[in-house]
């Protein structure tokens, strides 16, 4: 039997390299993240760019999270080592997390545990809403790169969760597409902050933007971006709408996405325990209107890419 102590968690995703170190309670002890430098006007990072930086970072990263004191207490590391708990799961930037974890583990005579970035979003946003202990939710994964709603049961397995892709995006995410529109509209790399900080100043001030994007169509539980992205590329090629007006009309028809979605899935699962993570949902426009429309919604304060998940599932290995 394992006694008391914490676990460090790894994660080196597409534009996030962190590490954490939760206890046994759950608690989060440290937790560190460094985001990845995209150049000025560009959408994104080569793999091979991306895992030079990681590489890069991670010494400071740990360096943050490791100290005498949170060393010696820790009982595992584990860390994320593809995007989903697939076989044919693969991303070349997670190798930087793999072998900095097998050289701490092996450093501190602690077991090495594995798991993937999915799960670790799943379980860093779960574990901190009135879902916790519920051993099946609906989770929407909104990411970078990633718009998938999944059903995930048997979370307290031994043998680890049970997650099922029932919906989603058939062609970009929602992460590509705010990006892409948002680079078009002068903003940084990655866009999502910058613009729901407009949008959100914006309503504040109790003003109405106009509604001229055709809503998204959904076919089932999946729908396709590409026709709102030519739609809004098209105005601000055309300047014909402000940055505000354009941001406030695509956030508004991501949530009337969401909204309609979330109504047929339920209806389809019989599963009313819905929980949102991944870096879009930490949009505060987009959480406070999604709310104001249905019940059963949580969110996280770790949605964005983070290791605190990965810690929490190696802790969950360890003493659950």
């Amino acid at each position: 039997m394992i006694k008391d102590g914490t676990v460090l968690g790894i994660d080196t995703s597409n534009y996030t390299t962190s590490a954490a170190i939760t206890d046994k309670s759950g608690n989060v002890i440290r937790d560190c993240r460094q985001q990845l430098a995209v150049r000025e006007g560009r959408r994104g990072l080569r793999q091979s760019e991306a895992l030079f930086q990681h590489v890069d970072n991670l010494p400071d990263v740990l360096h943050n999270v490791l100290d005498d004191d949170t060393r010696r207490d820790i009982r595992a590391v584990a860390v994320s080592t593809r995007p989903r708990p697939r076989e044919d799961s693969y991303m070349p930037v997670f190798k930087a997390g793999i072998t900095e974890a097998a050289a701490v583990s092996d450093a501190l005579g602690v077991p090495l545990i594995k798991f993937s970035h999915q799960e670790g979003h799943i379980a860093a946003v779960k574990e901190f809403t009135p879902y916790a202990e519920e051993n099946e939710i609906l989770f929407y994964h909104i990411s970078g790169g990633t718009t998938e709603l999944l059903k995930v049961t048997d979370y307290f397995s031994k043998k680890g969760m049970k997650i099922e892709i029932i919906g989603g995006t058939k062609d970009i995410s929602f992460g590509q597409l705010i990006d892409r529109i948002g680079v078009a509209l002068g903003c940084s790399f990655p866009s999502g902050k910058e613009m729901d900080d407009s949008v959100q100043r914006f309503c504040e001030l109790g003003e109405q933007a106009s509604h001229v994007l055709t809503p998204i169509t959904l076919d089932g539980l999946y729908f396709n971006l590409s026709g709102i992205e030519s739609q809004t590329m098209r105005f601000i090629e055309e300047d014909e709408m402000s940055f505000i007006d354009l941001s406030i009309e695509l956030f508004d028809k991501i949530a009337e996405c969401f909204i309609r979605l979330t109504a047929e899935a339920i209806s389809e699962t019989g599963i009313n325990r819905v929980v949102f993570g991944g870096g879009v949902s930490s949009s505060r426009y987009l959480r406070n209107l999604l709310k104001a429309n249905m019940t059963g919604l949580a969110f996280g304060d770790y949605s964005a890419d983070n290791a605190v998940g990965t810690a929490l599932l190696g802790r969950n290995r360890l003493w659950h």
